[in-house]
């Protein structure tokens, strides 16, 4: 169960590097984006996903905008400074995110190898209580070896054969 988690919380952390490279690449080009001449016409290509990009044209005169999801689904127009710093403040957020989910890995990793730990000390123990150990025979006292040899032997004779049915009577009998 905790490798099981712990292979959870290991993709979830992958995940989380990719959505941090993602806003990386986001941020530093709306930062460039903002950074340069306004007043003069840009021309540009945006990549929609899956191999296919939209040419874009922005007019100058001052710096453009970019719609930018604010949160609960909800979206909004920003300027390309704005929705940098928008990016880079997630990144922050995901950082202590992924700095958790490292964390709890960790934590994680402890746990299993404790485990494994326990676990091998138990089969150590397991497999040396398995062994055999040659015990020295207890002499018995003549008396009562006699005795428990009556005893066997009664309980053989009175013993009775069972018949088809297991140890009932049956009509013969």
């Amino acid at each position: 169960m905790n490798r099981e988690r712990y292979h959870e919380v290991q993709e979830r952390v992958e995940q989380v590097l990719n959505v941090l490279g993602e806003h990386d690449v986001t941020a530093t080009i709306l930062e460039t984006l903002s950074s340069k001449n306004h007043d003069s016409k840009m021309n540009m290509h945006v990549s929609i996903g899956a191999g296919v990009t939209l040419s874009c044209q922005h007019p100058g005169g001052g710096e453009g905008t970019a719609i930018i999801d604010l949160g609960s689904g909800i979206f909004g127009e920003r300027s390309w400074s704005d929705a940098a710093s928008m990016t880079r403040e997630r990144m922050e957020e995901l950082g202590s995110l992924l700095e958790n989910l490292q964390s709890q890995s960790k934590q994680l990793e402890a746990t299993i190898s404790s485990l494994a730990k326990t676990f091998t000390q138990a089969a150590v123990a397991q497999e040396q209580q398995a062994t055999p150990v040659v015990e020295q025979p207890v002499e018995q006292e003549p008396e009562q070896l006699e005795e428990e040899s009556e005893e066997t032997s009664n309980t053989k004779t009175n013993r009775r054969r069972g018949g088809m049915f297991g140890n009932q009577l049956t009509l013969d009998d």
